[in-house]
């Protein structure tokens, strides 16, 4: 019997299927907002509401976390504001931890 090569997803294949399920995601949306009588422009309204809510809440967790680090190092506001950002970005990608 001849050994089964393993299957490797390539990133076009990835891609492929992330964009079957947004597209499939979008449906979904669109058809609950229809329902709900939400329109475009208060659809826009909330997710830019959702959206500033969320930077806002994790902007504020990472300077209150980093603000003892700050204090003990003299950098810009630019450098503080690229370590806050980096630092979100990295936490976008990991997976999130259930909190207790």
């Amino acid at each position: 019997m001849a050994e089964k090569m393993p299957r490797f997803m390539t990133n076009a294949t990835v891609i492929k299927a992330l964009a079957k399920v947004f597209a499939f995601q979008a449906i979904e949306i669109d058809l609950l907002r229809a329902r709900a009588g939400i329109s475009d422009a208060d659809w826009k309204a909330l997710k830019t509401e959702a959206f500033k809510k969320t930077y806002a809440k994790q902007r504020a967790f990472y300077e209150d976390r980093l603000t003892g680090a700050f204090a003990l190092e003299r950098i810009s506001q630019s450098e503080r504001e690229t370590r806050l950002l980096e630092l979100w970005l990295r936490q976008s990608e990991e997976p999130p931890k259930e909190e207790p």
